[in-house]
């Protein structure tokens, strides 16, 4: 039988806070880097089947989940009218960091006076070719083996025509024509659970980031800026909010015979993500609570839409509600995640609710 559920990917603290939470017998703990509160595999199974809602330690391979759903909603919120895409790209950098484990190495970037704002803007203004980034402020070392995801909070990066994402390190051209490397392996998502990977050369290391220098130009603009570039639809994926860095210089550590290796190479250093295809969302989910209480509370200042949909995208209650206090009664709805949107045409916010 083909498996449904792909594997966990998940940072060494929240697998901990997990597996302590079951140890204790106890049916929630919170996210560390988003404050969500998430069942654990013990409420799963104290509930008996799979509700049908994605739920990240689901124990039942997701046997409930429609087969529409394992696109994420976001996606399925703000691309399905792709003809107005062209409309929509706008142009800026990733800016938040997901998750991260620095790798053994340079450490340069790190500490918490530089890091993450040094990876959130745009690339150094004052690297060339021969120039490398080396401010702290700028750059932020992700070391041997390290690893790091980055995205938006309130957009997705979407396949536009030619390269939708930029990734800025602080390679540097020396000697007679030489490159100082030190590669990443690029991976991108839509959900931060499933992944696909840029596919690349071991030998050439094409298709990794950290080869080409920042040219100091428009980085928005691929003929000029430098860095490398990278189109989703090479991956077959139409949009995606979240972009996953590994080092992977120890390839070339392993390999004297690389026509990049070099003795002193310490891990591929992160300057900036950009990107020119996004395309905005009106909510931001990373930051939104999760509703639990059977009445949902809503300030609303102006006249707003209000909508409660399922997790296959169908509204199960729509009404018009005019300024003022709003009392939403979810008592009735079943088990399961359900998304209350109050839209007032100028507006529109998005929550997350579950009902247990």
């Amino acid at each position: 039988m083909k498996t449904r559920k792909p594997p966990l990917d998940l940072d060494e603290q929240t697998l901990r806070l997990h597996e302590e939470a079951c140890a204790r017998d106890e049916d929630i703990y919170v996210d560390p880097a988003t404050g969500y509160r998430v069942l654990t595999e013990v409420a799963h199974r104290r509930r008996g089947d799979c509700c049908g809602s994605r739920c990240r330690h689901c124990p039942f391979d997701w046997s409930a989940v429609p087969d529409a759903l394992l696109s994420w909603l976001v996606v399925l919120v703000t691309v399905a009218a792709s003809s107005t895409l062209s409309a929509q790209w706008q142009r800026m950098p990733l800016d938040t960091v997901k998750t991260y484990a620095f790798g053994g190495g340079q450490r340069n970037g790190q500490g918490a006076s530089f890091f993450p704002a040094n990876v959130l803007g745009g690339p150094s203004a004052l690297a060339r070719d021969t120039v490398p980034a080396t401010d702290p402020r700028e750059i932020c070392s992700i070391g041997l083996g390290g690893s790091i995801t980055l995205g938006l909070r309130r957009a997705v990066i979407a396949d536009g025509p030619g390269a939708d994402f930029t990734v800025f390190e602080n390679a540097f051209r020396f000697g007679r024509g030489r490159t100082y490397v030190e590669p990443a392996r690029v991976e991108v998502s839509r959900d931060g659970i499933e992944w696909k990977a840029f596919p690349f050369d071991s030998t050439s290391c094409v298709g990794l980031a950290g080869l080409t220098p920042t040219s100091g130009y428009d980085p928005y603009d691929p003929d000029v800026a430098g860095g490398d570039h990278f189109d989703l639809a090479d991956v077959g994926i139409d949009s995606v909010r979240w972009v996953r860095l590994t080092d992977v210089t120890g390839m070339l550590l392993a390999n004297p015979a690389s026509p990049f290796f070099d003795p002193t190479l310490t891990g591929f250093d992160l300057d900036a993500v950009l990107t020119r295809h996004a395309v905005a969302v009106a909510w931001d989910l990373a930051a939104r609570p999760v509703l639990t209480s059977a009445t949902v509370e809503l300030a609303m200042p102006r006249s707003s839409t209000v909508q409660v949909m399922d997790v296959t995208g169908r509204v199960v209650e729509s009404t018009q509600q005019q300024p003022g206090i709003m009392q939403l009664d979810m008592s009735w709805l079943p088990r399961g995640w359900y998304y209350v949107i109050v839209d007032d045409g100028s507006e529109r916010i998005l929550l997350r609710y579950l009902r247990s």
